[in-house]
């Protein structure tokens, strides 16, 4: 007897700790996703946009960011020539830094984000195949998906069409599999990163939206965000743009629920609104800086009185979410402020939101002085060799002021510069903010520009915002339902409540990332308006706070399901026999979606606000079809662009190449 009571402690003990790793596991769910819906609605997102997934390099951008996670995943920060696992040439990674000799990355946020995914391929492919490993990663999230909708519908066939088509993708897999050399684990892990950014993307919108509305509103905000606007065009194209995009939603879900919760809850909220922005820095510095300039003016504003606890909680979370991105920053040169992007650069001339060169260094050599110098001493000793000794121990006590002096002046004068940077950025932006030709090309009718003519081989393949995300072109109703509110409550910002509020912060983002990014843009290659990927996304949000729109998906919710699901099936059809039947080039296909979204987007832009000023003569009904004619007009480029359009590396799953061959378009 006396010989099971250690095997029955161990198993209490066992007991307790999985209890408690259960528990850990629960609240990290609800951190991240909210509810089981989250859960869901993350899981359907990522499994359907992988279906599009190809490996390989889009924009020459990705190099030096996918040598940054191979390099580092090995341990090394600094990298030389040797060290380049994709493009050994310098010229050909615009993005690579030089300090000191070595060679340096820039968005380290979204490098560190992608290890986790590669050490979890590594693992995973010692077993397997990596192109295996990746059908059965998806074959084992549809049946969880199954798992989760049945539950949720009470419906057990559910479950087994899951399990059905699970089999089916792993077998047919298994069949057509083709090699993945594991030296392209780090692009992998990097596009899944991405991927999995695109899902908090459509769960941080359904919970934001979730916060003010129906359930109902906030489940088809979350479907809209990710697979009616760009991002899921960038899903697995590995930029910053679509991570960013999930830590901007991030930060005003937090908001919101700073300004609905009490007490400590609504303080924790409050500092990770300002901490999603500080990782926001380590991914981009200076996006991450204005972004926190907008939320700290939105902040004082709406609440310019806090207590010394909130002041206090939420400064902490502040400091620890951009102590990352000074720590790498110290690491590669010195100077906690002085991220990558303003170190000498290698390759082609960049046109990111950052400064050209930096604030000068301040002082000399700090090792350099007269304490220790001994021309003119006596070599015998006396008073001079007693008074230089009590001046170096003076020295030495004061050594640690003069480093936290010289700090102090370092920090000081970065401050200054990027204030200055801050400042000139915002000037030019209001400047081109009056440029209407450029606002034209940027947010209406992109086409064939003359001043981008010769570029992308004469193919005019860039869309503008409402091109690319016909949703945005219901946001015509907004001075309407404006007006409205203005004339029932007046102006008074200190009275708005936490909706609001909201709606004021994502106004600010909004604004500050597009009056910078202005002077930028229109550019080649931006393909849907890539730097304003986030603004794009808390635009197509915006809709789902419109009466007309909500009162669309509430009231019809059958017909704008069904309508939509209608697009996505009938439109890449219809599509393919229009353009097989025009024979165009890539630039003329992709400017026959275009036109198609502008007609879309004016037509759903009129039912919106037709609603919106004489709701007896326009119906939800009515509206309901406009919007999903324009969701699903994204959808159908988005599918076409993996499909046939953009063939820059093969499919994940060698399933979803073989139908892909049979859509000859182009």
């Amino acid at each position: 007897m006396s010989g099971d009571r250690p095997s029955g402690v161990d198993a209490q003990l066992r007991s307790v700790w999985s209890e408690r790793l259960s528990q850990y596991g629960n609240r990290a769910g609800r951190f991240v996703f909210g509810d089981g819906v989250g859960v869901t609605l993350w899981l359907a997102v990522v499994l359907v946009l992988a279906l599009s997934w190809r490996v390989g390099f889009f924009i020459t951008d990705t190099y030096p960011i996918a040598n940054a996670v191979a390099n580092l995943a090995d341990g090394r920060l600094a990298m030389t020539p040797p060290d380049f696992q994709y493009s050994l040439t310098l010229g050909t990674q615009p993005g690579l830094h030089e300090y000191g000799g070595r060679f340096y990355a820039r968005n380290y946020g979204q490098v560190v984000a992608a290890l986790p995914f590669l050490w979890l391929l590594e693992g995973a492919s010692a077993v397997a195949p990596p192109r295996l490993v990746l059908a059965g990663g998806w074959a084992l999230g549809v049946v969880g998906l199954g798992r989760r909708l049945a539950a949720r519908f009470d419906r057990r066939w559910l479950r087994l069409v899951a399990v059905v088509v699970a089999s089916a993708w792993f077998a047919a897999a298994v069949v057509f599999a083709t090699a993945l050399d594991r030296s392209q684990l780090p692009l992998v892990a990097l596009q899944l990163s991405t991927l999995a950014a695109a899902g908090l993307v459509a769960v941080s919108c359904y919970r934001l939206v979730g916060a003010f509305h129906d359930r109902r509103v906030a489940v088809a905000a979350g479907v809209a965000l990710a697979l009616a606007t760009p991002v899921g065009f960038w899903a697995t194209i590995p930029k910053r743009h679509v991570l960013v995009t999930a830590l901007v939603f991030g930060s005003v879900f937090a908001f919101a629920r700073s300004r609905q919760l009490d007490g400590r809850a609504s303080h924790v909220a409050h500092g990770l609104a300002y901490g999603a922005l500080g990782l926001v820095a380590w991914v981009h510095a200076f996006e991450g800086f204005f972004l926190t300039t907008a939320l700290f003016a939105v902040d004082f504003l709406t609440e310019p009185r806090k207590s010394r606890r909130r002041l206090a909680v939420v400064g902490g979370i502040f400091a620890l979410s951009v102590l990352p991105m000074a720590v790498t920053n110290v690491l590669i040169n010195g100077n906690p402020l002085r991220p990558p992007r303003l170190l000498p650069g290698v390759g082609p001339e960049s046109v990111e939101l950052a400064p050209t060169g930096g604030p000068e260094s301040g002082g000399g050599d700090g090792g350099s002085g007269t304490a220790g110098d001994g021309v003119g001493a006596d070599p015998t000793g006396g008073s001079d060799s007693t008074q230089r000794t009590l001046l170096d121990e003076l020295f030495g006590l004061l050594s640690p002021l003069f480093v936290l002096v010289t700090l102090a002046e370092t920090v000081l004068t970065q401050l200054v510069f990027i204030g200055n940077y801050a400042v000139a950025a915002v000037s030019d932006g209001v400047t081109a903010a009056g440029e209407h030709e450029r606002l034209w090309e940027i947010f209406v009718r992109r086409g064939n520009s003359v001043s981008l003519s010769g570029v992308n081989d004469y193919e005019p393949i860039d869309l503008s915002v409402v091109e690319s995300t016909p949703i945005v072109g219901t946001l015509l109703a907004l001075p309407a339902v404006a007006a409205v509110h203005l004339r029932r409550h007046g102006v008074a910002v200190s009275r708005l409540g936490p909706r609001r509020q909201t709606d004021l912060l994502v106004a600010s983002y909004v604004v500050v990332l597009t009056v910078v990014y202005l002077p930028r843009l229109p550019l080649f290659s931006q393909l849907t308006v890539r730097y304003l990927l986030p603004v794009i996304a808390l635009a197509s949000y915006c809709p789902f706070r419109l009466p007309a729109v909500r009162e669309a998906v509430t009231g019809a919710p059958r017909t704008i399901a069904g309508v939509y699901a209608g697009t996505v099936l009938a439109g890449p059809v219809l599509f393919a026999v229009v353009l097989a039947a025009l024979d165009p080039a890539l630039g003329e296909a992709i400017q026959f979606h275009a036109l198609v979204g502008l007609c879309i987007a004016a037509v759903a832009a009129v039912l919106v606000v037709g609603r919106t000023l004489a709701p007896a003569r326009v119906s939800p009904r009515s509206v309901a079809v406009g919007v999903a004619l324009a969701g699903g007009a994204t959808t159908v480029y988005l599918s076409l662009a993996s499909v046939e359009y953009f063939a820059y590396g093969p499919f994940a799953f060698d399933v979803a190449g073989r139908i892909a061959r049979l859509v000859p378009i182009l």
